[in-house]
This record gives structure tokens, sequence and C-alpha cells, in this order.
């Protein structure tokens, strides 16, 4: 392994009993991850927290932002009040293979003063919010849960994985768990060959084809790159004499 990418390596995957879906502002969809969960992933890597790594706050401001009005029945002209937002700054730090500190600057965000639900409000725990925030993304350019970071849970193959691996880590009978998903995934290759085999244009058997093998190689089952291989010559030729005739 290049040692460049030691910690990367060793942090980059994602236990998903530690995530949930979100959804954000204007609608958007992602999924987040449990601070705590990073927080004991940089204690495996790095050691307890204040011995092995910890952080720095550096600064820390309220930034003023756009005008909010919330006029009510009673209130019909309430007064324009600035929204605000707390900015952290903090520098983390952590024990390197050789003993020296290494650092990691970077920052947090949350608004303070906003509009929510027509309401004017205040978050009193916005400074806690803005350090959680801080922390994960001094651990992201380390490779913390890179494999969410880098849109690879937008894939369902990747997900399904995954949730694979982590139900073999946390089984009580690992061999009867890897036999379950061995069955599980021959179980899709029967599926796969069968959807295949009725498939009724080119086009589609040639896209089905390109997906199977996507999820058979980056799981490195060779045997079924093969045999979906063969299967889709099969199919295509059948077309092929159909279209022929």
């Amino acid at each position: 392994m290049n040692n460049n990418m030691r910690i990367w390596s060793a942090v980059e995957k994602t236990d998903p009993e530690m995530t949930k879906s979100y959804t954000g502002m204007g609608g958007f969809k992602g999924t987040a991850i449990k601070p705590t969960y990073l927080m004991r992933k940089a204690t495996e890597m790095f050691g307890p927290c204040g011995e092995g790594w910890g952080w720095t706050v550096v600064d820390e401001r309220y930034d003023e932002g756009a005008p909010l009005q919330a006029p009510t029945k009673e209130w019909p002209e309430a007064p324009l009040i600035l929204a605000k937002l707390h900015t952290l700054r903090i520098e983390l730090w952590y024990v390197g293979t050789d003993g020296k500190k290494c650092t990691v600057t970077h920052y947090g965000h949350t608004p303070f003063v906003l509009l929510q639900g027509g309401k004017i409000v205040t978050d009193w725990e916005a400074a806690k919010k803005s350090l959680t925030d801080a922390i994960s993304k001094c651990l992201q350019p380390l490779g913390f849960a890179a494999d969410i970071h880098m849109g690879m849970w937008d894939d369902r193959d990747y997900v399904a994985e995954r949730k694979e691996e982590s139900a073999l880590e946390h089984a009580e009978n690992k061999e009867a768990e890897a036999a379950r998903q061995q069955q599980e995934r021959l179980d899709w290759l029967k599926a796969a060959l069968d959807t295949m085999a009725n498939a009724q244009t080119l086009h589609e058997v040639t896209k089905l084809h390109a997906a199977y093998v996507r999820s058979a190689s980056r799981r490195q089952e060779e045997k079924f790159v093969k045999r979906l291989a063969m299967a889709f010559e099969e199919r295509k030729a059948q077309l092929e004499q159909k279209e022929a005739a």
C-alpha cells in the first residue's frame, strides 16, 4: 500500500449503521454521518482524544446576513432582523507515525438567528453544532468517510456491498453469514442471467450486461463476469439472428 494513503485507506469506508438520510436546503438529499462515529474512528486511528488527537479553537465569530421578517396577524409590521451565522475555525491535530504533531485547519458553520417555520428563531446550540461540523470537516481531507464524500453512497450496488461487509463484521456466526451472503450472490447471478435471457433488444441486453459486469467486477467475482459474458454473447447472437430473419 502507498504510504501516503495509509490513513485514507484505513478510514475511507463508512459503517452503514452509522449513517442516516437527510434532506437539506433546496430539497437536496444526502447521507449524514453520526459525528461520534467519526470521533471513534479517529480514536481507533490515532489514540484517545487529547492524547493521540484533538483540536484547538483558533477563532469564532457571528456574521450578519440577509434581513428577516416574520409578521403575524397580531404584529403585521414586525421589524426586520438580520440573520446571523456562527462560524468557528479550529486546528485539528494528531500524532503521526513518527511521533510528529500534524495539523489540519477547517471551519464549522451553523445558523444562529434564522427564519424557521415562519418564525425568527435563535439556535442556542449553534456553537456546539459548529464545533461538530468543524471536526468533521477537518477529518474529511484525511479520508474519514471518503466513500460518502466521493458520492459512492449514491450507488446502490456499493451501499449493498458495504451493508454485507458490515453484517459479516458484526455477525456472531461469521461462517453462517458468509454462506448466506454467498447464496444471495448466486441468486443474484441467476436473476441477472434470466433477465438478460429475456431482453428484447440489443440495446437492452447491452445495457444490462454492462450494469451486471460493473457490479460483479467491483466484488472481484471473475467467474461471474465470465458467465455474464457468455450469456450476453448468447442472447446477442439470438437477437441478431432474429433481426436478420
